[in-house]
């Protein structure tokens, strides 16, 4: 009887124990036993598992800086981390990315009771332009009065409609005097 080059031999068990032919195929009915084979078809990926990316987050973030003198707007990416051995559904911060920080231009006043909401419009729209960044991007963040500006009659307004523009979940933060 010919040999046929394309079809393999059967095996055992213990062919599996020496190690030998770990690359096989089954034919129906010629094995005495019954496995699992560890070959994937290449290598495996744990960060494309279900759980790993449960456990592993990356957000984009915006930072938004209102105060006496400048203005200033930085992203970052921030990789999270749930810890799993505490069963806990915390997440640490375990790696922090500044993906843009933009110049930092004199806050514009219009005068002593207000901030030139227009002029810092146009600040942060550039800030995000030239960062490359749609305010849909952005997973978190904060926009943060400080100093003078948090004084102006307008700032609690400035910060409202920079927070809800400026993407997901960024919220309004400052002193117990923003009112």
């Amino acid at each position: 009887m010919a040999d046929i080059p394309d079809k393999k031999t059967a095996h055992s068990l213990e062919d599996h124990l020496l190690g030998m032919d770990p690359m096989h195929e089954h034919e129906d009915g010629e094995a005495d036993h019954d496995h699992d084979h560890d070959d994937i078809g290449g290598k495996y990926d744990p960060t494309t598992s279900s759980l790993w990316l449960q456990d592993n987050i990356t957000l984009l973030s915006v930072g938004i800086d209102i105060g006496s003198a400048g203005t200033q707007v930085i992203f970052s990416r921030v990789q999270l981390r749930r810890l799993s051995e505490e069963l806990t559904s915390r997440y640490f911060v375990v790696d922090r990315e500044t993906v843009y920080q933009s110049p930092v231009a004199l806050t514009p006043y219009l005068d002593e009771e207000r901030i030139d909401d227009q002029a810092i419009g146009r600040i942060i729209d550039s800030a995000y332009e030239a960062a490359g960044v749609h305010p849909d991007d952005v997973d978190t963040g904060a926009v943060i009065l400080t100093g003078e500006a948090l004084r102006r009659e307008n700032a609690k307004a400035i910060a409202d409609v920079l927070a809800e523009v400026g993407g997901e979940f960024v919220c309004a933060a400052a002193g117990h005097h923003m009112g």
